[in-house]
């Protein structure tokens, strides 16, 4: 028997679009929290956070999954590699 897919319509006109060059986890038994943040170009050490997103722990390992698969994909299509950052 082969899996349906669930239809979600999604809709995005009043969402707010936020910039991150640092995402922190803070870990508890019942939720991961994001901590989206912008780290200050002259002092690399001090970020300022201005969004935090909760989410549970099966929609954090929904999330990841998702990532994993988005990176799998932009690394067969050649956009990158899976190599560290020099």
């Amino acid at each position: 028997m082969e899996k349906k897919e669930e239809k979600i319509e999604i809709t995005d006109l009043h969402a707010q679009h936020v910039y991150a060059n640092l995402i922190s986890f803070n870990v508890n038994p019942e939720e991961i929290c994001l901590g989206l943040g912008i780290r200050d170009v002259k002092e690399p050490a001090r970020v300022a956070i201005h969004t935090y997103a909760h989410l549970t722990i099966p929609h954090f390992l929904r999330f990841a999954d998702m990532v994993n698969k988005q990176v799998d994909l932009l690394i067969e299509k050649g956009v990158i590699a899976r190599e560290p950052e020099q």
